[in-house]
């Protein structure tokens, strides 16, 4: 973990390989572009992979979590399969279990990837951790469904939700009888699911969906269109250059997902890119007026070695500064995109799962 760097100088330095991961990278032998950056072959890998990890999960549950699995229909059309993640709680007759908060994760995987189970690690993590209910969906992905049908998909899952949140539990559909948002009520993700998350978290603030989401959870997630970075801001925004020839995913595979996911889809819309949603609207001193005002406290995870480095960081001290808002930011100098999923042996990945279950009690605190 880092300080947050404030001047362009600052931030290069963050893209200094940490001497603990590149032992770990040489010693894999897998040179940055070597992933597929065709859509469909790993597309296929990441499927077929589902059945080996699901079981891998199933031998590797703690006694005391609960999991269960729905099918959820959506106002789209769209059934979601839905994993939920809790602690199993042993109760007398004289004692109600404690409030859960609720906490919705939304996968990875560029909008084209990606299953319910990749957060069930951290789900069960914070579960343990927080005694939290956690909600793993699935959502249509591209290129078959491509932009907006995740984000869709994610919005309509939000708003069931908080329906069956505020119904009493008998009758309940999802969640289990103790799961109370107002105790928290989260929504989060990393890289992709982090984007989805941003732009769910400004339709509830727009709508005034009830219950009230109370935090973010936004890990490496792009929040600004490379190509429509406010002027205010490109002075800051320097690593889609200088980290795309990253280890893990570099820029032309970043860019190769983000094209088919978005392949007709208008980039400047507030949900593609969450960013748009600060106006270029200025009082008398030059201060943005409005935008991302009213959103909830939000943690934010950011690598230094990412191209999403500087969505983070921008969208950060946009929040704070510009916007009077709470926010936490963990950085970590030298490492790339989601580093902790292809090395989970490091230190600094068992010390950034200390780090996030420090976020999330920031967030379910309300200090």
């Amino acid at each position: 973990m880092s300080t947050i760097p404030k001047t362009p100088e600052e931030i290069l330095a963050t893209s200094v390989m940490d001497p603990e991961f590149e032992a770990a990278w040489k010693a894999r032998g897998s040179p940055s572009g070597t992933m597929p950056t065709d859509v469909a072959t790993l597309k296929r890998m990441v499927d077929d992979s589902l059945p080996g990890l699901q079981c891998c999960l199933v031998a590797s549950r703690p006694s005391d979590i609960t999991e269960t699995e729905h099918a959820v229909p959506l106002s789209t059309g769209f059934s979601s399969r839905v994993l939920v993640v809790s602690h199993t709680t042993i109760t007398t007759h004289q004692q109600k279990p404690p409030p859960s908060p609720v906490i919705i994760l939304f996968h990875g995987g560029i909008h084209v990837l990606g299953h319910p189970e990749f957060d069930v690690p951290l789900a069960r993590q914070l579960a343990l951790t927080h005694n939290v209910t956690v909600i793993l969906p699935s959502t249509r992905k591209a290129p078959k469904h491509p932009f907006p049908a995740t984000i869709e998909d994610a919005w309509a899952l939000l708003q069931t939700i908080a329906r069956d949140a505020t119904t009493t539990s008998p009758e309940r559909t999802i969640l289990p009888p103790n799961a109370d948002p107002a105790a928290g009520f989260i929504v989060g993700g990393t890289s992709a699911g982090a984007n989805v998350a941003d732009v769910v978290a400004h339709l509830a603030r727009d709508t005034n969906l009830t219950p009230l989401l109370t935090g973010a959870f936004l890990a490496c997630g792009a929040f600004i269109d490379p190509g429509h970075v406010p002027q205010r801001y490109r002075a800051h925004y320097l690593s889609r250059e200088q980290n795309r020839s990253a280890p893990v995913a570099d820029e032309d595979f970043m860019r190769a997902f983000r094209e088919a996911a978005v392949a007709r889809a208008d980039a400047t819309s507030p949900l593609w890119a969450p960013f748009v949603q600060q106006p270029n609207r200025l009082d008398d001193d030059g201060i943005i007026a409005a935008g991302h005002k009213g959103m909830p406290r939000t943690y934010f995870q950011v690598c230094g070695m990412d191209v999403n480095r500087d969505d983070g960081l921008i969208y950060e001290r946009v929040l704070r500064e510009e916007c009077g808002l709470p926010t936490r930011l963990d950085l970590y100098s030298g490492f790339p995109h989601c580093w902790w999923d292809m090395y989970p042996e490091l230190e600094a990945s068992k010390k950034r799962m200390e780090h996030t279950m420090a976020g999330f009690a920031w967030l379910l605190s309300g200090e």
